[in-house]
């Protein structure tokens, strides 16, 4: 990490940090208006609810900007999901969450990844 902390948070500029709260805060916002959520483009198959050290979720994706299809990730930290609609929103992104799986499934022996 370069500079110093008041700079940076964990190598997100002060700037991208206050961009991604201030939208992730309208996006929250929106839902509990009752405003329905946009159709997101990325997709979260066999997805699990996990956690880190923070709620998050783990699955494969398909049309995730950096990760790609059928790859397994991490999400980052959860603060919105609705199974029953199928949406999920972390703190970078939307998620439209396709078949949920138990986290069992991620395992050491079975990764869930195959």
């Amino acid at each position: 990490m370069q500079g110093n902390f008041s700079d940076n948070w964990f190598g997100v500029s002060r700037t991208d940090l206050v961009f991604s709260l201030r939208s992730l805060a309208d996006d929250l916002d929106v839902i509990s208006e009752g405003t329905a959520a946009p159709l997101p483009t990325v997709r979260l198959d066999r997805w699990a609810l996990a956690s880190r050290t923070v709620p998050c979720l783990i699955g494969t994706t398909t049309g995730h900007p950096r990760i790609g299809d059928g790859k397994p990730c991490f999400s980052s930290e959860l603060y919105y999901l609705d199974p029953q609609a199928g949406l999920a929103r972390t703190f970078s992104r939307w998620y439209r969450l396709g078949t949920p799986v138990e986290p069992a499934q991620f395992d050491d022996r079975n990764r869930g990844w195959s």
